[in-house]
């Protein structure tokens, strides 16, 4: 797979995750982690609910984008900050083979 395909699989998927996140009004991400390896790429990136009753509904979409690329994992999180409202942080991976990425 040529750096342009994954730059375009990269733009993609934030775009669709932008989507998600904007039907939402959660903050959107700029940019996703790239994890390079002889036979994936792997996606990363962290989104902040701080709206606890939209959190089923975002991880619901984004099973649904993430399913149509290849394995992922989402996990959540609890975090408490001393100069910010406690939230839900959401962590994915996204892992794409480069040998047969489905469509």
């Amino acid at each position: 797979m040529s750096n342009d395909q994954k730059l375009k699989i990269k733009n993609e998927i934030i775009i669709k995750i932008n989507d998600v996140l904007e039907n939402n009004q959660i903050q959107k991400i700029d940019n996703l982690t790239t994890v390079n390896s002889s036979d994936k790429i792997s996606y990363l990136g962290n989104i902040k609910v701080f709206d606890e009753n939209k959190l089923e509904k975002i991880i619901s979409d984004m099973n649904e984008i993430f399913n149509k690329y290849g394995s992922f994992s989402i996990r959540t999180e609890d975090i408490t900050s001393c100069c910010k409202p406690p939230y839900k942080n959401i962590s994915f991976k996204i892992n794409i083979n480069l040998t047969d990425k489905k469509e």
